[in-house]
């Protein structure tokens, strides 16, 4: 999730590219029944931010509503396939973060009105047949439109404003964000090495040795009768590496890989053993020419078109001292939380304590939203890692809050496992909150034992296994919680195939609650298992 964040967070106008990447008729459908919305009036007090203009708002075009942010939130989950957000902590975040992108595309929007771009009648119609022409080529998705719009005319009219939206959001990147061969040449000559770390690979194949004496006769022997032939007659095995990257192997060798294919290179000392390579092809950008192709190329005119769009608009918001302001106080306060860095988190902080505690108090105050109580937590966490913040005792009362405050969250809402995680490690010997933590994790990760994807889940994993194993010994924890903590170890173990080990948890488990479950038919399907491995 936090990736996702990483990634995602900032990224002006990406909402609408997701609309086009994710699937046109989902994503119009949304608009239908926005459209419906939009026939009653709204006042700004409903909405959930708007622009403004030398501090006053401007028109209801430039005003974002509850149903704009659960529209893209709920495109968002579908398109990086997000499951399981955390309700307290992770949506408070990710919606903060999908509000500034939907404010960032009312600012361009506003940009294209102030600079009079729009899309030509011609140019919207272009767009509107081709997003019909890919309607008709798929047959399901042709009666899922008749069905839900009663026919491609109304589909048509039903998408046309976002389709107008991302046709003048283009118009307005093509115009400010352009850059020419010549700026991409400058780039190239001030980032080469930068760029060939980069963007040069190639595919290797290799031998090792343990004396480089081995090694070079292999060389001279692959150099008269060809690499595979000499490692069959002197019975070496052959590794491949594919996409060999610049910077792991001495300088000298490297040049010579990099600039060669069909070419022995070595030996080449690594730790204790010799390695000779075999480069069967390359791909370098050692010369913009090479660089233009690659892309890496693409890659880059991303970037700095990237960067002028966001300058420009930047420079427009200030010349024309536009702003915004947010009316949702969970997401005022989670925005303040992650825009802000530095000493600036310290006025974040002052005022948001002042929001979570009573007056000169260490009481949370009962009527604070847990999500904004877990924006406290959060802040915190960032301040413990910023670099800037010097002051030791500010921040040893801020953790002293801090846990106040995630006591609190995850009184008020135990089922969010980010809170409970955190509660684990700052309480690693409550073994509510240990029982609470483990049954979440075997919860999460289930579907990857079952199905024999364990390998992506190797960490928690182990830290679940060991954290079972250890609750099902203690001897303060109550017997439901006893009895769930064995079903899960038979459990796993069950559907590790381990039977052998699933029936000690089982008869643990019988002998705790002997009316927990039906034990014998559980006892004979661990036989059954047991059987067919060793007839196997």
């Amino acid at each position: 999730m936090r990736k996702w964040f990483e990634k995602a967070h900032g990224v002006i106008i990406w909402t609408i590219a997701i609309a086009f990447v994710a699937g046109i008729v989902i994503w119009s459908l949304t608009s239908y029944f926005s459209a419906r919305k939009s026939k009653i009036e709204y006042s700004l007090s409903d909405s959930v931010a708007f622009l403004t203009k030398d501090g006053t708002a401007l028109n209801s075009d430039y005003w974002i509503f509850p149903w704009d942010l659960e529209k893209s939130y709920s495109q968002a989950l579908s398109y990086y396939k997000l499951t399981d957000v955390d309700p307290v902590f992770e949506e408070p975040m990710l919606k903060t973060s999908l509000l500034n992108d939907l404010i960032d595309t009312k600012v361009v929007l506003y940009y294209a009105e102030v600079s009079n771009i729009r899309p030509s009648k011609s140019e919207i119609k272009d767009e509107l047949e081709k997003q019909v022409s890919k309607i008709k080529e798929n047959e399901n998705l042709l009666k899922y439109v008749e069905q839900n719009f009663g026919g491609l005319e109304n589909y048509k009219k039903s998408i046309e404003p976002d389709i107008i939206k991302y046709l003048t959001i283009s118009k307005v990147k093509n115009k400010i964000a352009k850059i020419d061969e010549k700026q991409m040449e400058e780039y190239y000559e001030s980032h080469k090495e930068e760029l060939m770390n980069k963007y040069d690979s190639a595919n290797v194949d290799f031998v090792s040795f343990s004396t480089q004496a081995s090694a070079n006769n292999f060389i001279t022997k692959a150099l008269i009768d060809g690499f595979e032939k000499a490692a069959t007659d002197l019975n070496v095995s052959i590794q491949k590496y594919p996409n060999l990257k610049r910077g792991i192997l001495d300088k000298k060798f490297e040049e010579t890989i990099f600039s060669t294919p069909n070419t022995v290179v070595g030996p080449v000392p690594l730790g204790s053993n010799f390695f000779v390579f075999y480069v069967n092809d390359l791909t370098n950008v050692d010369t913009f020419e090479k660089f233009s192709l690659s892309q890496g190329y693409q890659d880059v005119l991303n970037q700095l078109q990237g960067e002028k769009f966001r300058n420009e608009i930047e420079k427009f918001k200030k010349d024309n001292n536009v702003g915004f302001v947010i009316n949702n106080e969970v997401y005022r306060v989670w925005n303040e939380v992650l825009t802000k860095s530095g000493t600036d988190l310290l006025n974040v902080y002052k005022n948001l304590n002042g929001m979570v505690f009573d007056f000169n108090s260490n009481i949370v105050k009962e009527d604070v939203p847990v999500e904004i109580k877990a924006a406290f937590v959060t802040l915190v966490d960032k301040m413990i890692k910023d670099a800037s913040f010097t002051n030791s005792e500010i921040i040893d009362d801020a953790k002293k809050e801090s846990d106040i405050v995630l006591k609190s969250v995850y009184k008020d809402y135990p089922e969010s496992f980010i809170a409970t995680k955190k509660m684990k490690e700052q309480y690693p010997d409550r073994k509510d909150v240990l029982f609470n933590y483990y049954t979440k994790l075997y919860s999460k990760i289930k579907p990857y034992i079952e199905y024999g994807m364990l390998q992506n889940v190797m960490n928690d994993f182990i830290d679940l296994y060991g954290g079972l194993t250890t609750l099902s010994e203690a001897t303060d924890i109550s017997l439901n919680q006893k009895a769930e903590v064995l079903y899960n170890l038979y459990e796993i173990n069950k559907m590790l195939k381990d039977a052998t080990t699933a029936k000690q948890y089982l008869e643990k488990l019988k002998e705790a609650t002997p009316t927990y479950m039906d034990f014998d038919a559980a006892f004979n399907e661990l036989n059954f298992m047991k059987n067919a491995t060793s007839t196997n």
